[in-house]
């Protein structure tokens, strides 16, 4: 039923779109595009006192975008220029306007000299209104925000902080009122990160959806609910272990949030989501629960192990001076899945603490502090629950000089 509301309202917002656009398209005069460049350059040094990995993935060991401690004792220092970003946008038109962003930075993991350049954004806008279409690769409805952070390719993921970027058709329509924004948002996109032919999801036959409600208050003042689907399909005849699956069978992955944004006034921003659902993993949502697995019985049927969590992440900032901005945030993800295997997270999170000097020219240099602990599971009982665990913990101390343009 969710899934049909959302189709109902996404054609509605073109409908109305198209037919606005139509009227106004007459009337509006020749604009001459607009170009702005964006973005940052960065270096950065890191330390860690102890073993670190990125991305769920423990032979990603890249100190460049720590989230995981790994508990090998051994420490490493790495320097870098892959956190540069670089963006441009351009705009035409009033009534109707037209607008794309394409957005690249550098970033690989390993801490290589010679990188290549990566999308992060790419898509096309158009606009009457309050009506906006998006189509392109762009940041998710689900966890919309971002943490202040050095760390920007780590990111607080893994640690409640879970959108991501993906290729998808965003809609959106805003109310501008008096004192508070009403602000409604629809999106269908790819479900997940492929591998190699066509993934799972792209054999469900659905898209991802994803929807977002918020209100700007003040206009300044953000707060938004948002929800995310995703449906995977398994086809008869894969290979699980010893034994073939007898039929066709799907699962899914979903989850819901919280958001806001509240910049009370220069020495106190708050700003974090919380964020809950299961398998969000499997659907490239960045959840340490990791992803949904199954196993099947001497029949070929499927018994599940649904992946379940719930995170939370927060930042506060403080424009103590204007020589000194301080950040402190902490972020975390709980795995509260029935069932578990031995080396699974139960639970990771993680503290930090900027100190930003803004020198000149908006040139700055930042010193953080941020330590992970990741929870792993070491023996389950016959049930899958888990009778012990292990606490990895490290600490990463990095320094960077950024200049923004």
């Amino acid at each position: 039923m969710l899934r049909k509301v959302l189709v109902f309202i996404a054609l509605g917002i073109i409908f109305s779109l198209q037919v606005s656009i139509a009227q106004e398209s007459q009337k509006e005069e020749n604009k001459k595009l607009q170009l702005s460049p964006y973005g940052f350059i960065k270096g950065d040094m890191f330390y860690a006192t102890d073993g670190v990995y990125s991305f769920a993935n423990p032979s990603n060991n890249y100190i460049l975008a720590p989230q995981f401690a790994n508990g090998v004792d051994q420490s490493a220092i790495s320097f870098t220029a892959q956190h540069t970003r670089l963006g441009l946008k351009g705009a035409v038109g009033e009534k109707i306007k037209v607008s794309g962003l394409v957005e690249i930075d550098f970033f690989g993991g390993p801490a290589d000299a010679n990188t290549k350049i990566r999308l992060r954004q790419g898509y096309a806008s158009v606009a009457k209104g309050g009506f906006e279409a998006k189509f392109g690769q762009q940041w998710d409805l689900f966890s919309p925000n971002n943490p202040n952070t050095v760390n920007t390719n780590g990111n607080m993921w893994y640690n409640g902080n879970m959108g991501f970027r993906r290729g998808q058709i965003q809609l959106s329509y805003k109310w501008d009122n008096e004192r508070i924004d009403p602000m409604i948002q629809v999106s269908v996109g790819e479900g997940a990160h492929e591998t190699s032919g066509l993934g799972k999801d792209n054999l469900s036959g659905q898209p991802m959806y994803q929807a977002r409600i918020s209100g700007k208050l003040d206009d300044k003042y953000i707060v938004g609910v948002y929800f995310v689907n995703a449906t995977f399909k398994e086809l008869k005849g894969t290979t699980v272990g010893d034994r073939v699956l007898a039929e066709d069978f799907t699962y899914s992955a979903s989850g819901f949030g919280l958001d806001f944004n509240l910049p009370f006034n220069k020495y106190f921003s708050l700003i974090g989501e919380v964020n809950s659902g299961t398998n969000l993993a499997s659907a490239n949502i960045f959840s340490a629960a990791g992803n949904y697995y199954y196993t099947l019985n001497e029949a070929g049927a499927p018994k599940d192990f649904d992946r379940k969590n719930t995170g939370f992440w927060l930042n506060a900032t403080s424009n103590v001076t204007d020589w000194l901005t301080a950040v402190v945030g902490y972020g975390m993800d709980q795995n509260n899945s029935d069932e578990f295997k031995v080396d699974a997270i139960e639970s990771n999170s993680s503290i930090y603490l900027d100190l930003i000097f803004p020198i000149k020219h908006s040139y700055s240099v930042a010193l953080e502090v941020n330590s992970i602990n990741t929870k792993v599971v070491t023996a389950v009982d016959a049930s899958n629950k888990i009778t012990n665990s292990k606490d990895n913990k490290a600490t990463i101390i990095a320094l960077s000089g950024r200049v923004n343009f």
